[in-house]
């Protein structure tokens, strides 16, 4: 199969421009005369699907991109679709080129003998989603293994957005607020001072305050601007080395009522990939190596590490886990009743429910109380630099009078 480049005239004499794949030049022309266009320009762009695929090697799907390809998939191939078909057909309703061009990439290597899970792998999927579609190639289960998929890159998405939306909206609501001080420090109290100066009368503690700290901002301004810089680059680099990255996650997990969440949230993403994972027929010990990539904390990551190979030993992973302080005492219980009861991997699903619930309401929590007292502080900072400007100014209406 081949992609061809086309210029066209549709029936109404309007140009058309596009990309269409086939076998041949004369079955691209086919198609497209199928259409109802009538060809002006056809070349051929990727001979083969070779250039293509370079190209598309480069692309990835994002995670609310790849969701979405998984749940058409699963509904395309349940509808009794071939595999080819489906991603053809997903290729053609893909709303970019990027993500046209790798779905035909996927359809151009299983075309020519490969897997789908070996495709996904040659263009960088996630090695979670890779297993769980070779364990579903291997067990006829592909549309369940899927939908699964969907589902699990759906909650990872939406914890993601939870946390992101807990923290970007106090942000910007702390930065607006610092950037109307700056500006009223930089450019409005040096205005103010000059009419105080000409005055001559003595100035309240709190004026003073506000001109000295205008002053100290209009001469070093740039030298802390270049030091905050500085140390976000710093921090940037630092903390790529894997021991400080270590010591600030501990830090990190020991913070009051932080620390939990943080834990909750570990707990949640590790336990809903490895319980789909086992749900998809991967064995346990492959479940729990890709599943450990989960973890984003390094103690975690160790943990989950150790655990593995307690479980190799023929150990209980419920007690391999439990063992450490930062793993919520509820994971341990759970994870316990499962392997009692056979049913480990629906218990996993469930207790990730659970803590993703309780991740939510928690965030919505400190959402509701970080609002007001933010709007308040900045109040307060502005009601502060305010009276410094008024206060002199109530007093000069004194001395007139």
């Amino acid at each position: 199969m081949s992609l061809y480049a086309y210029e066209a005239l549709d029936r109404h004499g309007r140009r058309r421009k596009g990309e269409v794949e086939a076998a041949s030049e004369r079955l691209a022309r086919q198609q497209l005369k199928k259409q109802g266009l009538v060809v002006r320009s056809l070349q051929e762009v990727h001979p083969q699907g070779a250039g293509r695929r370079d190209k598309a090697s480069h692309d990835r799907l994002n995670a609310s991109e790849t969701s979405l390809f998984l749940e058409q998939l699963a509904t395309l191939v349940s509808a009794g679709m071939t595999l080819t078909e489906a991603l053809e057909s997903i290729a053609d309703s893909a709303e970019n080129r990027r993500s046209r061009r790798v779905v035909l990439a996927l359809r151009q290597q299983i075309l020519e003998g490969s897997s789908l899970a070996q495709a996904l792998a040659s263009q960088r999927f996630e090695e979670v989603i890779c297993n769980m579609v070779a364990a579903g190639e291997e067990t006829g289960q592909l549309e369940a293994v899927a939908v699964r998929l969907a589902e699990l890159l759906s909650k990872r998405q939406q914890l993601k957005q939870d946390l992101l939306s807990a923290t970007l909206y106090p942000l910007i609501i702390l930065l607006s607020g610092l950037g109307v001080m700056l500006f009223l420090l930089a450019v409005v109290v040096p205005q103010v001072v000059s009419v105080f100066a000409h005055a001559g009368a003595d100035l309240p503690w709190l004026t003073k305050a506000v001109i000295a700290l205008s002053a100290f901002l209009r001469d070093h301004g740039k030298w802390i601007m270049l030091l905050l810089l500085a140390l976000l680059v710093g921090w940037h680099y630092l903390f790529r080395i894997p021991s400080w990255r270590e010591r600030r996650d501990k830090v990190l997990l020991k913070l009051p009522l932080l620390g939990g969440l943080f834990a909750k949230v570990e707990m949640a993403r590790f336990a809903r990939t490895l319980g789909m994972l086992m749900s998809g027929g991967v064995p346990v010990l492959a479940a729990l190596h890709i599943a450990n990539q989960s973890w984003t904390l390094i103690p975690f990551r160790r943990l989950g590490e150790r655990a593995r190979e307690q479980v190799r030993e023929g150990g209980s992973l419920s007690r391999a886990l439990g063992g450490h302080a930062s793993v919520p005492r509820l994971a341990y219980s759970l994870m316990d009743v499962g392997e009692k009861s056979g049913r480990l991997d629906n218990m996993l699903v469930r207790l990730a429910d659970h803590f993703e619930r309780d991740v939510a309401r928690l965030l919505k929590r400190f959402l509701t109380m970080a609002e007001p007292l933010l709007i308040l502080f900045m109040a307060l900072c502005v009601g502060a630099l305010a009276m410094a400007i008024l206060l002199p100014i109530a007093q000069m209406n004194e001395l007139v009078r």
